[in-house]
């Protein structure tokens, strides 16, 4: 983002930082979660297709991490705007969308690799690890996509 500071003298570039941060932990620690939850944390080998649809599971949680990711800390970083006064979008669907549809497209992706790709299995453990840092990355990304679009949509709501 070109302007490290509102017209308030609100440090976009900390904030952002911060949001990214608490994103990336929490979609990491929630990652590691479901995948407790839907594959179990025995050490055993995963299959990328039936019946454990290892590959497929990147979809769900692609969709569900880029929407809390873009989701969350847009609504929370808009109300802290607001709250210091400065106009912001009146709807956030559109920035939104925007970070659902990076999660989904690199979810899809990751999906199609390790689908098709040259394995046919992995161990549980190093497939946890891919996960978690999988959800927290994802996380930041969609999280910094959605601020940064954010911010510039709001420096030029007070520009007008």
């Amino acid at each position: 983002m070109a302007v490290p500071s509102g017209p308030s003298g609100l440090d976009f570039r900390a904030l952002r930082r911060r949001e990214q941060g608490l994103s990336a932990v929490i979609n990491a620690v929630l990652s590691a979660v479901f995948f407790a939850i839907v594959f179990g944390l025995s050490a055993r080998p995963l299959t990328m297709a039936s019946p454990d649809r290892f590959a497929l599971d990147f979809v769900p949680q692609g969709v569900m991490v880029s929407l809390m990711a873009s989701l969350v800390p847009t609504l929370l970083v808009r109300a802290k705007l607001r709250g210091i006064g400065l106009a912001t979008p009146a709807s956030v669907a559109g920035i939104v969308l925007r970070g659902v549809a990076c999660g989904v497209a690199s979810a899809l992706v990751l999906a199609g690799l390790a689908l098709f790709g040259p394995l046919h299995e992995v161990p549980s453990h190093p497939a946890l690890a891919f996960k978690v840092v999988y959800g927290a990355l994802l996380g930041l990304a969609c999280t910094r996509l959605a601020v940064s679009f954010l911010f510039d949509r709001t420096l030029k709501e007070q520009a007008a």
